[in-house]
């Protein structure tokens, strides 16, 4: 009986003794990828490209307020009209006078760009930032009415 764990423990340290460290060379028996499986291939390391931080994403834009209010006749109520009319904006109030601006479900269908063009244009038109010292509003959810973020005038800032 003692002799089976002495050659149990001999056997395995002759398995050691020979293993050697992982090297890139072919492996044993050659089973390993063929030569041209590696010539056709662009390695992507990811997938998509990094993205920036939502402040500053959209700093070297050139868009202003006035190209989308000249488009539209009655100007920018016209223009934040259709807004409440599409379901982006749902409704505005304050509370504890801070301005709250609840967005619809289409507000969450736009890209981080177009939100931060659609507030810029209600902000523009209602003068929320310029207008008081530190003047900025709240975004809540239409349907739950939880705040999701905030529009200063250094931008908006979601949570």
């Amino acid at each position: 009986m003692t002799l089976r764990p002495l050659i149990v423990s001999a056997l395995f340290c002759a398995v050691l003794a020979s293993a050697s460290p992982a090297k890139a060379e072919p492996k044993f028996l050659g089973l390993e990828w063929w030569p041209s499986h590696w010539e056709q291939t662009t390695f992507k390391p990811y997938l998509d490209q990094p993205v920036y931080p939502q402040n500053s994403q959209w700093e070297d834009k050139t868009w202003q307020p006035a190209d989308w209010n000249a488009q539209r006749k009655g100007g920018a109520a016209e223009l934040i009209q259709g807004f409440y009319t599409t379901g982006i904006f749902k409704r505005q109030y304050t509370d504890d006078n801070v301005p709250v601006l609840e967005v619809g479900p289409r507000f969450y269908d736009l890209s981080g760009y177009d939100k931060r063009r659609v507030l810029r244009i209600l902000d523009e038109e209602y003068k929320i930032t310029s207008g008081h010292e530190n003047g900025m509003f709240t975004l809540a959810d239409g349907r739950t009415g939880k705040p999701i973020g905030l529009y200063t005038a250094y931008g908006l800032q979601l949570q």
